[in-house]
């Protein structure tokens, strides 16, 4: 038997009243964009702070925050077969490795290496060594 209308009229608000499903986000599509995203960033950033730029004749990186107690001043005769930027790059490097330096500059034209650094943990004579082993011979 047939449900009375006044039947109907009842159950239809119940029905009614029941919220509909909260929609879901698409976490996984959101969570690779967002890491896209930051891997992009990355990528522009890291390649601008590798590259080496004179200004005014003078290239600098701070290799490391120190107590800079002691400054050096060594003459370098940069490679023939690399541009200034590349042989201030090997410097940085080969500086990198060494612990306690903290400012290097490299002039281009008067081919010397400035560095400040800390006599705890190196000294002139190590720096030199490591210059030299990485292919700027010192005088």
């Amino acid at each position: 038997m047939g449900k009375s209308k006044s039947n109907q009229n009842q159950q239809m608000p119940a029905q009614a009243s029941k919220a509909a499903p909260a929609r879901k986000l698409p976490i996984v599509p959101i969570t690779i964009g967002v890491a896209a995203i930051v891997i992009v960033i990355a990528i522009v950033a890291g390649s601008g702070a590798q590259g080496v730029e004179f200004v005014d004749g003078k290239a600098s990186r701070t290799i490391a925050t120190v107590d800079e107690c002691q400054f050096t001043s060594i003459a370098v005769t940069l490679p023939p077969d690399k541009t200034s930027e590349e042989a201030a790059e090997g410097i940085f490097d080969a500086l990198s490795k060494s612990t306690g330096v903290g400012l290097v500059s490299v002039y281009e034209d008067d081919p010397r290496v400035e560095i400040d650094f800390c006599q705890s943990y190196t000294s002139e004579e190590q720096l030199r060594a490591i210059l030299a082993e990485a292919g700027y011979t010192t005088p």
